[in-house]
């Protein structure tokens, strides 16, 4: 089983896509590779990631259980949207940490986002928070 770490947002009317994604992340030196529904994301030889985006209606009820018992429960309430940053090994992603950080804050920064990752139940506020 993969696990994933999730960048949760407001989709406003000026849409954020996937080629958005790619872009901020090509510039952060690295290495993309465009899907169909989804990016593929390594730098160097480092593990792969895969980066989904969703504006199902299940990301604004799963924003607000996150936020549930924390003081970001107004911040991830006006979340409709998020990046899904998939992982297949994360040992292996772990140990060679500087693709995981690059794409999350990339992701994160770009979105002023909300930073949730599911295996520690981690969630960072934005940088600059509305």
């Amino acid at each position: 089983m993969s696990d994933v770490c999730m960048i949760f947002f407001q989709q406003r009317s000026s849409s954020v896509n996937l080629h958005d994604a790619a872009r901020w992340l090509a510039e952060q030196g690295l290495d993309v590779m465009t899907g169909a529904d989804a990016l593929t994301v390594r730098w160097d030889d480092g593990p792969a990631l895969r980066v989904h985006l969703s504006n199902a209606a299940h990301v604004a009820v799963e924003a607000a259980e996150i936020a549930e018992g924390t003081e970001h429960v107004a911040g991830l309430a006006a979340c409709n949207a998020r990046f899904e940053i998939g992982i297949d090994d994360l040992d292996e992603v772990l140990d060679e940490m500087n693709t995981l950080i690059e794409v999350q804050s990339a992701l994160q920064d770009e979105t002023n986002g909300y930073l949730f990752n599911a295996w520690n139940g981690e969630l960072t506020a934005p940088a600059r928070q509305a």
